[in-house]
């Protein structure tokens, strides 16, 4: 192997570089003078700051710092004597790791929101779809609906079917409906009915399949070559809503890839958005969920500037997590419906206790105190609607000040007198976030503002302005307004949205596959990027690949760890030992190594896995090391006689591995040396990693063996 590395031309590095170091963090400064109680202006609180203004100031939360990798050109190479140790801490007057903001183009490490960045069908090889069996989860109400704003959506999830489908795929096709939904839209009466509608739908023939979703309840023969299979409702199996492990394997029986086209279901746990990804070897994003999770993440880009929020509805306290990350973000905050009145009381306006949620006092004041400390303007109602509770006659409604409400009347929606606040508002701002009902809680007849406010709003959306919607009080205001639903980013399901605000992580999301996010400049971080390319995956604190890196100047290497720690201090020390052909990337490469390395301009020489966990390569659990992902990953990337090593102390575990890139890796590998049938081969590169000296000291020994790319 020493010699096959010699092969590829070594070479001693004539440039090098360091890295800088400095904390890119904007310091949030407070206010003296600024007011809580405003009692004759009942329309916005401003809170004034003699300081600089903060509306630019570094998000928490969701949106945090990332750490990334800066290269400059030294004045004058250096070169070190002796190296430092490995995974240590990295001497004062050394180089260090720059952080800069999530929004840059390139990280070393994921964000707290770096599981949004799934792996779909776009980015999945093709050839691979030929003669696969695909299982689809879909949204039955988004099909059913083919007008106004989810048009596309349904053109999306229509292309994502017939993408697989003409890809070569078997495809099988799974959703639900309920009893409400059934009666709204006929053609859930059955699954034979959704069938036909679906045929006419993709014009190809769906065949529907009754009992208990999978292959192995299904008879093959009734499978023609070019149909869809349509299983039934999952609504009639409890082990749906359970996520139950064993509905969830036969769901999945036969199934290869799954495809996640329902994003309004990702908020929830169930079988057949999260337990069948235990089951399949890859779980991609259809075209619509792709879409609509990358519009989710805009809601929290704070590029389009200034950006209000409209939030309507009730509960603070449950959506106060939600609310505090708006607050953080945006440069106003308008409150409508019974939300307005817990702003209203948290400022001292007089507010009926009947109204007033007192277990989210705390909440409120929190929330005023963030927009103190940001200097952004907090707006609610200036009057409002209100309804005589003796006589429930809608023409009995009268306008009343917002704050100077009667005992006896109860407020239905929002006045003229709050509308026209809000029109004159809208203008002065570029991003537009609508949440939520503006009415109280009490019937549709009462949602005259929300009709206004989507006036406001689509008039907005004319002017440049971007307009998100969320829920579907807002989605329905501006349906039928405008003849282009594509002007506005449309969130009907609003439980989604708020567990993202909320910082929790979407089940349906984190079950699927990830992609590495980046564009990774590699001329940047290597001083030759033609050079072959060794790749050792789960690096730990990177002690073997800098050996590699020291003794094989010829050839760049990689570390991919999903600790960020332990990559955080590698870089920091390769910059202290000025290394221009080695890099370390936080990610799990599973699932990423074939987005990270397909982008390399030179060639995969080797991979490297060595001493995995052993809990992690458990047949059973889906997110085990070494899986067909990977393993096809690998085969396909590496060059002609390129070289998989394989190490392990426990010798099931080498096994295990072997056995999976001999079974996946379609007849590409084989084995070229692995200890004359022990597995006990010596270690050819004369570097070894900490586990593996930790290993040897006890006395006990190495399992190892070398697969070669024929």
């Amino acid at each position: 192997m020493l010699r096959g590395l010699i092969g590829y031309g070594l070479r001693p590095l004539r440039s090098r570089c360091r890295l800088s170091a400095g904390l890119a963090a904007s310091p949030i400064s407070q206010g003296n003078d600024g007011r809580v109680g405003c009692p004759h202006f009942s329309a916005v609180i401003w809170f004034s700051d003699s300081s600089a203004s903060v509306r630019g100031a570094r998000k928490d939360g969701l949106m945090q710092k990332a750490c990334s990798v800066q290269l400059l050109r030294p004045s004058r190479s250096r070169r070190r004597e002796s190296w430092p140790q490995l995974g240590g801490s990295v001497p004062p007057q050394s180089a260090s790791v720059v952080h800069l903001e999530e929004e840059d183009k390139y990280s070393c490490i994921d964000h707290s929101t770096s599981y949004l960045h799934v792996q779909s069908v776009r980015d999945f090889p093709i050839e691979k779809l030929n003669a696969e069996v695909v299982l689809v989860r879909l949204d039955s109400e988004l099909l059913c609906n083919p007008l106004g704003s989810c048009n596309l959506s349904l053109e999306r999830t229509v292309s994502t079917i017939k993408y697989l489908h003409k890809a070569g795929a078997k495809v099988l096709l799974v959703t639900s409906w309920t009893p409400v939904l059934q009666s709204v839209y006929p053609v859930l009466k059955s699954t034979e009915t959704f069938a036909d509608y679906m045929s006419s739908l993709l014009q190809v023939k769906v065949v529907p399949v009754n009992g208990v979703p999978g292959l192995t309840s299904f008879n093959p023969e009734r499978w023609m070559q070019n149909d869809i299979i349509l299983f039934e409702n999952l609504f009639n199996f409890k082990g749906e809503n359970a996520n139950c492990n064993d509905f969830s394997q036969k769901l999945a029986s036969g199934a290869a890839i799954f495809v996640n086209d329902s994003f309004s279901l990702s908020h929830k746990m169930l079988a057949s958005t999260v337990g069948i990804t235990r089951f399949c070897h890859a779980s991609l994003a259809g075209f619509h969920f792709e879409e609509e999770l990358m519009q989710l993440r805009k809601i929290t880009d704070t590029t389009r500037r200034p950006f209000i929020a409209i939030i309507g509805g009730s509960n603070f306290l449950g959506k106060a997590p939600a609310l505090n990350l708006l607050a953080s973000l945006c440069d106003g905050l308008f409150f409508v419906g019974k939300l307005s009145l817990q702003i209203m009381n948290g400022f001292g306006i007089p507010v009926p206790s009947c109204f007033v949620e007192k277990n989210s006092t705390k909440e409120v004041l929190q929330l005023i105190q963030t927009a103190h400390n940001r200097n952004i303007p907090i707006y609610y109602p200036t009057d409002t609607w209100c309804l005589n509770n003796k006589n429930n006659n809608h023409e009995k409604l009268e306008i009343l000040d917002s704050a100077e409400l009667l005992p006896g009347w109860t407020p239905a929606d929002i006045g003229p007198s709050t509308l026209e606040k809000i029109s004159s508002l809208i203008p002065l701002y570029k991003k537009v976030l609508w949440i939520g009902p503006t009415g109280f809680d009490l019937t549709e007849e009462f949602s005259g503002g929300a009709a206004q406010l989507g006036r406001i709003l689509d008039k907005a959306s004319h002017d440049s302005c971007d307009v998100i919607l969320v829920g579907s009080a807002a989605c329905k205001a501006v349906k039928g307004i405008s003849g282009s639903s594509s002007k506005y980013t449309t969130f009907k399901n609003v439980s989604v949205v708020l567990e993202f605000l909320k910082g929790k992580i979407l089940p349906g999301v984190a079950a699927l596959d990830k992609s590495y996010p980046y564009q990774i400049p590699w001329n940047a971080i290597f001083s030759d990027s033609s050079q072959p390319l060794v790749v050792d995956i789960g690096s730990g604190n990177g002690l073997f690949l800098f050996q590699m890196a020291r003794n094989w100047e010829g050839s760049n290497f990689l570390g991919l760890e999903m600790n960020k720690k332990l990559v955080v201090r590698c870089l920091r020390d390769v910059a202290s030992v000025d290394k221009r052909n080695l890099y370390f990337v936080s990610t799990n490469a599973t699932s990423t190594f074939r987005s990270i390395v397909s982008s390399y301009p030179g060639q995969l020489a080797l991979v490297t896995i060595q001493c995995p966990n052993p809990d992690f390569n458990i047949e059973q659990n889906r997110w085990r090391m070494v899986r067909r992902m990977l393993v096809e990953a690998i085969a396909d990337l590496l060059q002609p006689n390129g070289k998989v090593y394989l190490q392990s102390d426990v010798e099931s575990v080498l096994l295990g591995m072997k056995e999976q890139f001999m079974t996946h890796g379609k007849g590409q590998l084989v084995v070229d040396d692995d200890g004359g049938g022990d597995h006990q081969m010596d270690n050819p590169f004369g570097a070894a990693s900490d586990w593996e000296r930790h290993v040897l000291a006890r006395g006990a020994p190495m399992y190892r063996t070398m697969l070669r790319k024929v």
